[in-house]
Parts: structure tokens; C-alpha cells; sequence
């Protein structure tokens, strides 16, 4: 009889895998999940999609704001044009202008020939800017400049070149607050926030969190050749866990779980395998600009930020 439990239950989980693996496969743009507060999203992000306006994509750090900004692209009728994502925290300042606007030949050492800037290659397409807050505040005038008059001037140039482009913007930063103490300009807060849309934390999806452990599992065993499996107990124990860093931190865990864990190439990893406390966060780590713990982050852009702090100093 214990036999015959054990493998009743075996099928159930591979069932209830199955189920979710088909779910996944029909996510609207990638976007994995089926909570109330993640389709409320979804709804805005579709109704605004035809609209010419900027969005401004808020919420807590991890939540997928680049997810969004693409989703946006693909339901608007620009889906087959350029989507040109920046992240304005890991472009340094002397770099900001150039990157952004473009220069000619000759505007500075070492720019031998002339570039389209970002906003230019953009053109007819959606352009993200993604931690909108960290753009320093000379080229928050030239940005709404650009956003006024739909025209670039590249660096080092005169010549007025007309871009067409929808702006995305994204802040886990209160941009409100923000300009009240005077670190973002007010008439560029108000031009960015035409239409807000706020997207749940992963403490407002804790049903998603099973098919987003799925995929992560299936994409960190595709990434490594292996064929780890949890079981149904050791998905509801992640789904129980805080996630602080949302749904960024549980894909780096789920990754460093299949990572780490021993065995042969189809290891099983259970509930009493894990540790009590997952995705608590050690209150010690350094924050980067934006308050993020630094554990929440991927590897790359935390040395980013542990960097651009120690210039700082």
C-alpha cells in the first residue's frame, strides 16, 4: 500500500507539473502568473498599448518592469519596430549625453565618427528608461526637451533631428519625494507620469509562485544540462518564503538551488532539503542608490553599484 501511495502521489505531482508547464507556455508576453493583482496590470498595460503617451512603470525593485516596458511594445502597433532598453544606473555620467542623444564626429576625444544616439535608433519603436531616477539632472532637461518637442540634438551638433518614439520609464524610486527634494524636476515627473501603472510585489502573487519556480527550475536545468525536480512540498515551502527582492531573488535562489544541489543529473530536491528561511535578506548588506539589498540583485549589476558608491566616496 505504501508502494502504491508513493507512486499515486508521483503521478499527482507530475500531473500538477504538466498543468503548469501549459500555463506557462500560454503567458501573455512571457509574463508568468494569474493572480488578481498581476492581471490588473496586464489589463492597463493593454488598454493604454495604442496610446502615444509615456508610461511610467512603479514598484518595488524585481517586480519585472522590463517585462512590462516589452509587453507594452508588443500590444502596440509599434511591435515591429525597435524596443531600445537602457538602464540609466549603469551609464556613467560622462557618458550619459553621448549615450542618449548621440554625437558627431569630433565632439570629443576619441569620437572619430558620428553615432545615433539611443533615441534616434529608437525612432518608430519604444525606448526604455529603465531607473529613469538616477538620470543626472542636466539631461533631465534635455530628456524633456526631447519628450516636448519629439527632436534630438546630438552632442557636439546643431542640427535638430526629429525622432518618433514611445517612452517607457521605470523607478522603484518615490519620484514624488524625489522632487520635493529637488533631485528630479517637477515638469519632467509630471511629463513621465501620464499614465502610472504599479506593478505587484511577489507578496501579492503568492500564487504565481509555483509556475514562476517551474520556470526558473526548467530554465537553470535547460542552462546546465540537468534535470533537477523539486517536489510538491519543497514548491509550496518557496512559495511560503517573504522574497523581499521579488521575483528577481527567487530566480536567482531557484538557479543557485539547482546549482548546489548534489546528486546525479535528475536529483530530487524535497522540502527537508531546503533551508528554514529562504529569501529572508541579511539586514548588514549595503544598499545601492535605489535602496536595494544588494543580495537582490544579479552578481553584475551589485558590483555595479558597490562601484559607482565607491567613486562616489
Amino acid at each position: 500500500n505504501e508502494r502504491v501511495e508513493r507512486k499515486t502521489r508521483a503521478l499527482e505531482e507530475h500531473n500538477d507539473m504538466l498543468a503548469r508547464e501549459l500555463r506557462i507556455k500560454r503567458a501573455r508576453y512571457g509574463i508568468i502568473g494569474t493572480s488578481p493583482a498581476l492581471l490588473r496590470a496586464l489589463v492597463q498595460v493593454e488598454k493604454v498599448a495604442d496610446a502615444t503617451a509615456s508610461v511610467l512603470l512603479l514598484g518595488e525593485s524585481g517586480t519585472g518592469k522590463e517585462l512590462f516596458a516589452r509587453a507594452l511594445h508588443l500590444a502596440s502597433p509599434r511591435r515591429d519596430r525597435p524596443f531600445v532598453k537602457v538602464n540609466c544606473a549603469a551609464i556613467p555620467e560622462s557618458l550619459f549625453e553621448s549615450e542618449l542623444f548621440g554625437h558627431e564626429r569630433g565632439a570629443f576625444t576619441g569620437a572619430v565618427a558620428a553615432r545615433a544616439g539611443w533615441f534616434e535608433q529608437a525612432s518608430g519603436g519604444t525606448i526604455f528608461l529603465d531607473e529613469i531616477g538616477e538620470m543626472p539632472a542636466i539631461l533631465q532637461t534635455k530628456l524633456l526637451r526631447t519628450l516636448q518637442e519629439g527632436t534630438v540634438v546630438r552632442l557636439g551638433g546643431k542640427r535638430e533631428i526629429r525622432v518618433d518614439m514611445r517612452l517607457v520609464a521605470a523607478t522603484n524610486r518615490d519620484l514624488a519625494a524625489e522632487v520635493a527634494h529637488g533631485r528630479f524636476r517637477e515638469d519632467l515627473f509630471y511629463r513621465l507620469n501620464v499614465i502610472p501603472i504599479t506593478l505587484p510585489p511577489l507578496a501579492e502573487r503568492r500564487d504565481d509562485i509555483p509556475d514562476l519556480v517551474l520556470h526558473f527550475l526548467t530554465q537553470a536545468n535547460q542552462a546546465n544540462q540537468r534535470n533537477v525536480n523539486l517536489t510538491r512540498s519543497a514548491v509550496a515551502h518557496l512559495a511560503r518564503q517573504p522574497w523581499p527582492g521579488n521575483i528577481r531573488q527567487l530566480r536567482n535562489n531557484v538557479e543557485r538551488l539547482m546549482i548546489l544541489t548534489r546528486g546525479d543529473e535528475e536529483a530530487v530536491i524535497t522540502a527537508d532539503l531546503l533551508p528554514a528561511e529562504i529569501g529572508t535578506m541579511v539586514p548588514s548588506l549595503p544598499t545601492n542608490s535605489g535602496g536595494e539589498h544588494l543580495r537582490a540583485l544579479p552578481l553584475r549589476d551589485a558590483r555595479e553599484a558597490v562601484e559607482r558608491a565607491y567613486l562616489r566616496a
